[in-house]
C-alpha cells in the first residue's frame, strides 16, 4: 500500500487535521487515552541566517484519561524534525517560542502541566531506542528514595518528554508504538521520497494508512509533497557543500598548524643547539682559566722555593714575564 509519508510536513499536517486519528496517534504515544483535543497552533518557521528553516509544531490542549481512571487536561507540544539541526538554535526556538505565545490555562487560571512529543528523522546517537519517555520523579535527596507522591507544583514546573526516532524501528515490531511506527518506516521510500509503499500494514493502523493514502490521489497535496521533498534536496546539497567547505577549512588549519607545529619544533631544536653550544664554550673557558690558575699557583710555589724563573716557564709554559709578574 502507497501512503504519504508522514515525516513529511504535509502529510503529517493532513493527518493529524483529522481529530479522530489525532486523538488516536497521540493516545498510541502517550499510552493514554485522549478523550478531547483542541488544536491552537500548526506550524512555526524559524529565522535562519541561511535559510528559512521549518519545524513542524502542533499545540494541543487535551482531555486524557489515564489507565487508572484518572483524567487531566493538559497542553500537548508535538515537534516533527526531518533533519538534524543545532542544538543551539532549537533551544532559541523553544525560548522564543515560550516568550512569544502565554501558556493556556484552565478556566479558573490555573497553569497546565506540558507534555512534549519529538517525532526526529534522525538519530540522536546517545539515546540508542526507538521510543524514549523522560518523566518527572521525585527524590529525598537526604534518603535518596524516590517518592512516589503526586504534586501539581512539579507537574507544572516540569515537562513529561516523549522522543521517537523514525529511523530506529526494530525489525520485529511487538509494541503497539513499535507497530505504529511502522507507518513510518523510511525503508519503504519508493521513487520519491514523500511515497512510503508499506510491505506490511499494522491491523490497528489500517485506518491511519488508508487515510495518507489520500494526500497521493490528491493533485494539489501531491504537488506540495513533490515541493517539500525538491526543497529538501536542495537544502541536503547545500548542507553537504557546506559541509565539504567546513571540512576545507578543517584541513587548512590542520596542515596549517602541523606547519605551525614542525617550525616550533625546529625553532626549539635550534634553541637546544645554541644553548649547548654556549654550554660548551663556558665550560671550555672555565677549563682554560682553571689550567692557567693551576699554572700560576704553581710558579708561586716554585718561586718560593727558589726555582730559576727560566725553570719555572719551561715548567708551566708561563712566559719569563709573566712569572716575573707574579706577585711574591
Amino acid at each position: 500500500m502507497k501512503i504519504a509519508n508522514p515525516l513529511y510536513d504535509h502529510a503529517f499536517k493532513y493527518l493529524m487535521s483529522n481529530d479522530r486519528l489525532a486523538r488516536k496517534v497521540l493516545s498510541v504515544i502517550l499510552d493514554k487515552e485522549v478523550l478531547e483535543l483542541e488544536l491552537s497552533q500548526q506550524e512555526v518557521i524559524i529565522a535562519d541566517e541561511e535559510r528559512r528553516f521549518t519545524m513542524y509544531r502542533l499545540d494541543f490542549k487535551a482531555r486524557i484519561r489515564s489507565e487508572n481512571g484518572r483524567e487531566e487536561t493538559v497542553l500537548i507540544e508535538l515537534q516533527k524534525s526531518k533533519l538534524p539541526t543545532n542544538l543551539l538554535r532549537f533551544r532559541s526556538y523553544l525560548g522564543l517560542t515560550y516568550g512569544q505565545k502565554p501558556r493556556i490555562t484552565e478556566q479558573q487560571g490555573t497553569p497546565l502541566p506540558i507534555i512534549s512529543i519529538y517525532i526526529l528523522g534522525y538519530n540522536i546517537e546517545d539515546i540508542p531506542i526507538m521510543a524514549a519517555k523522560v518523566d518527572r520523579r521525585i527524590v529525598d535527596m537526604s534518603k535518596g528514595e524516590e517518592l512516589h507522591i503526586k504534586s501539581d507544583f512539579i507537574d507544572l514546573l516540569t515537562h513529561t518528554c516523549y522522543i521517537l526516532q523514525v529511523r530506529r524501528l526494530p525489525p520485529e515490531r511487538q509494541s503497539r508504538i513499535e507497530k505504529f511506527m511502522t507507518l513510518f518506516n523510511q525503508h519503504w521510500v519508493q521513487e520519491h521520497n514523500f511515497i512510503l509503499d508499506l510491505e506490511e500494514v499494522p491491523e490497528e493502523f489500517k485506518d491511519v494508512a488508508e487515510y495518507l493514502r489520500r494526500p497521493l490521489q490528491d493533485e494539489d497535496q501531491r504537488n506540495k509533497l513533490m515541493a517539500e521533498e525538491e526543497l529538501e534536496q536542495l537544502f541536503g546539497i547545500q548542507e553537504a557543500e557546506k559541509a565539504a567547505l567546513l571540512n576545507m577549512i578543517e584541513e587548512a588549519k590542520a596542515r596549517e598548524e602541523e606547519a605551525k607545529a614542525r617550525e616550533e619544533e625546529a625553532k626549539a631544536r635550534e634553541e637546544e643547539a645554541k644553548a649547548r653550544e654556549e654550554g660548551e664554550r663556558r665550560q671550555k673557558e672555565e677549563a682554560v682559566h682553571q689550567a692557567r690558575e693551576a699554572k700560576l699557583k704553581l710558579a708561586r710555589l716554585m718561586l718560593r722555593s727558589g726555582v730559576s724563573v727560566e725553570e719555572i716557564a719551561l715548567e708551566t709554559g708561563l712566559t719569563k714575564e709573566e712569572v716575573n709578574e707574579l706577585p711574591d
